[in-house]
């Protein structure tokens, strides 16, 4: 099928066994491309917004391959010319500075870059009109009004009336990510916040929860027709652009990869001209074909696990593999220690480094301490019925059963490494 006439009917859809497995067949190179040309036509505008965030997502996006971001901008494929790229908002990379980029995030919200699709990149702190402490509105803002500075979360009561899809880079942006992170030990005087028990309140667009936090998505009105999307209120087909509907899509990661932010950018551009269907998101609203196993299914030291043979010690210089060190890849779904971080090369197991959930809701307090194994699990309060205790206990034995062979292996992986050093 050609690019240009890519619409898929339902009976054709079907037959390809699903949103998922269609999207993950799809020349992603040739599509992402498809979708700058999109864009630099004028037909679909891109809004990129940071918030509380390090640009790191950005800084990824830079290393992306499938395409080069520079062979992209710098119109190499025959559908974009040079410098024609409508990237029309994004604080790191956008030449225009002050007003100059403020004229253009104000034009967003008046509607005067419509359609576009809103990135967002970066957590965003309760402020002063949502409840926050005096001089919450200082936590994250860009420019200003009046005298008054203009918050991060008040752009999004400004924007998202007006986009027609969004997307988040990174878990900042997508659940609050480190910027959420519980305090500690709070210390007296210092202000606190309804909407997460962080320094500054921050939250992620979607809901985290497994920190129970809230998220933008379920706190702001102006983010109605997402919400109605994202819990099955409602369904788009290609090309359908509704005020009462519209989709939401988290590219978690710290940072997100390059070539996964540009497939889900490519996917939702395309489906706003109407030529993809959506991508079908699994229970943390992450597209399925990027996200759908986990690290540990797809890990190149699958081999040792599956003989029991474990490293020691992290930082071990060896094939082994690393979940009695801390690995948290059974519990959370990305695929680039498979297919590599940069051009089929990196991935934190891949080369040594546990799995530390980055793509994960409650990144990173529910996951650390990073080198600390993960837990056999525990019999909830309130389980009813004695089969399923007794099910489930079985399970915990199997665990517990799992967990001492492991320390066994372990003890004796370093007893082995002692006879090398002695030899």
């Amino acid at each position: 099928m050609s690019l240009k006439g890519i619409s898929i009917s339902r009976r054709d859809f079907l037959k390809m066994g699903g949103v998922a497995a269609l999207l993950a067949s799809l020349n992603w190179d040739e599509l992402v491309r498809l979708a700058v040309a999109q864009a630099q036509s004028g037909s679909i505008n891109i809004v990129w917004f940071e918030a509380q965030d390090c640009a790191g997502n950005t800084t990824a996006l830079i290393q992306a391959t499938e395409p080069d971001l520079i062979d992209v901008l710098g119109g190499s494929f025959h559908l974009v010319g040079p410098g024609n790229v409508k990237l029309a908002f994004h604080e790191t990379v956008m030449p225009e500075w002050g007003e100059g980029a403020l004229s253009i995030a104000r034009a967003a919200a008046q509607g005067k870059l419509d359609p576009f699709v809103l990135v967002l990149e970066g957590s965003f702190p309760q402020d002063e009109k949502a409840g926050g402490p005096p001089g919450s509105d200082s936590y994250c803002y860009i420019g200003d009004e009046n005298g008054k500075v203009i918050s991060c979360v008040e752009w999004m009561r400004r924007l998202l009336p007006r986009a027609v899809a969004v997307v988040t880079m990174g878990n900042c942006a997508s659940y609050g990510g480190l910027v959420a992170n519980k305090v500690l030990e709070r210390v007296p005087g210092l202000p606190s916040s309804s909407w997460s028990d962080s320094p500054t309140g921050a939250v992620g667009f979607f809901d985290d929860p497994i920190r129970g936090i809230k998220g933008l998505v379920s706190t702001l009105p102006e983010a109605e027709p997402f919400r109605r999307f994202i819990t099955g209120q409602c369904t788009l087909k290609p090309g359908e652009i509704r005020p009462d509907c519209r989709p939401a899509m988290a590219v978690p990661g710290c940072p997100a990869n390059g070539n996964g932010q540009l497939r889900a950018l490519a996917a939702l551009v395309l489906w706003a001209k109407g030529l993809l269907p959506l991508p079908e998101l699994d229970k943390y609203w992450r597209p399925k074909f990027i996200f759908g196993n986990t690290v540990h299914e797809q890990c190149p030291r699958a081999g040792s696990y599956a003989a029991g043979d474990f490293r020691a010690y992290p930082g071990e210089n060896s094939y082994r593999c690393l979940y009695a060190v801390g690995c948290k890849g059974p519990i959370s779904n990305c695929p680039w220690n498979k297919l590599g971080w940069v051009n089929g090369v990196g991935g934190p197991t891949r080369t040594g480094g546990v799995c530390i959930g980055c793509t994960m809701p409650g990144f990173t307090d529910a996951y650390e301490p990073f080198y600390k194994p993960l837990q056999a699990p525990r019999v909830p309060s309130g389980l009813e019925g004695v089969a399923a205790i007794a099910a489930l206990l079985a399970g915990v034995g199997l665990a517990y059963g799992a967990s001492k062979s492991i320390e066994k292996r372990k003890e004796e992986v370093a007893k082995e490494i002692k006879e090398v050093k002695a030899e």
